[in-house]
């Protein structure tokens, strides 16, 4: 093969090797790289269960917040990443939100809602982590 040859079989192969990556970075998912427990609970105002509550469990030391919101039932299951369940182990500020078009949002009390220091909960790296918030005034 001469050089000219060579060059024109790479230049033919390059859209084969991009579009081999692409397929290979697409299927792989993003991941953090953080070691996350799973957290699951059920959240209620005032004994009553409520669907469309944030639920954001925030590391009292340091790392990313995890995110979950309630379904019709009052329960949540917290996400680290779109595509990774779990917060990082340790201690953690858990703060709630309502938000939506026609809810009251001062349903939440303030001790509870986001900003606030919230309620103190302690994921274990191994679990169960199955939490049960009643927000009372």
């Amino acid at each position: 093969m001469t050089t000219i040859q060579v060059t024109k079989t790479l230049a033919q192969a390059w859209p084969l090797v991009i579009a081999l990556a692409a397929i290979v970075g697409c299927s792989s998912g993003y991941s953090s790289g953080e070691k996350l427990a799973p957290v699951t609970g059920t959240v209620t105002v005032n004994g009553k269960a409520m669907a469309g509550i944030n639920v954001m469990f925030e590391p009292v030391e340091s790392g990313g917040a995890s995110r979950g919101t309630t379904d019709d039932e009052g329960k949540f299951e917290v996400y680290f990443t779109l595509n990774e369940k779990g917060a990082i182990p340790g201690k953690h500020h858990v703060q709630f939100e309502l938000k939506g078009e026609g809810v009251d949002p001062n349903l939440i009390p303030k001790k509870y809602a986001f900003g606030s220091p919230g309620i103190e909960a302690d994921v274990e790296p191994e679990g169960p982590n199955v939490f049960t918030f009643d927000l009372t005034k």
